[in-house]
């Protein structure tokens, strides 16, 4: 059973972390992997364990880069991951809701390692850039997505700041 104090009382606060992240050209679009390094507060793990959903975003931007003004956002993708745990089995789901695609593990840790795994994710048809321009950028940031929590315990991540998981952005040039 999940208690509300507990879930307040963290002691351990989360983190989202990008390790790494690349992009390559395909075939009709660029593709783009990446490695994020998730680690969930002490309340999010409980919530976790005890039946609780958790989904992990990914916001992926391509950008025009501009010497005097803002950068323009010229594409913008979103990805998510489920975690669930099963506790008759006692295994962590990891489910793309993209695709549907779900995977088993015995472990926390193997879990939330592959939810942070992007490999080969289509970001952007490659006929939207301009040949002649090479000043295009890629950024990529991760969340937990408190809106898919459920009401109780959004309104316990909402007053929380241990259930703040978001990344910095992470930002590489675009290879062309």
């Amino acid at each position: 059973m999940v208690l509300p104090g507990r879930l307040l009382a963290e002691t351990a606060h989360g983190a989202i972390k990008v390790v790494n992240a690349r992009t390559e050209k395909g075939e009709d679009s660029f593709l783009m992997s990446a490695q994020l390094d998730i680690r969930l507060s002490t309340g999010a793990m409980d919530a976790l364990e005890n039946g609780i959903p958790l989904v992990i975003e990914f916001q992926i931007q391509v950008l025009e880069a501009h010497v005097w003004l803002w950068d323009a956002v010229i594409e913008e993708t979103r990805y998510a991951r489920q975690i669930s745990y099963h506790a008759l089995s006692r295994t962590y789901v990891v489910r793309d809701i993209d695709s549907g695609r779900q995977q088993n593990f015995r472990s926390m840790d193997d879990a939330l390692q592959m939810a942070g795994s992007l490999q080969e994710l289509p970001v952007l048809d490659r006929r939207m850039l301009d040949d002649h321009k090479n000043n295009y950028l890629m950024r990529l940031r991760g969340s937990l997505d408190i809106e898919s929590l459920p009401t109780p315990v959004r309104l316990l991540a909402y007053v929380s700041s241990a259930w703040d998981m978001d990344s910095e952005w992470h930002k590489w040039r675009l290879a062309r």
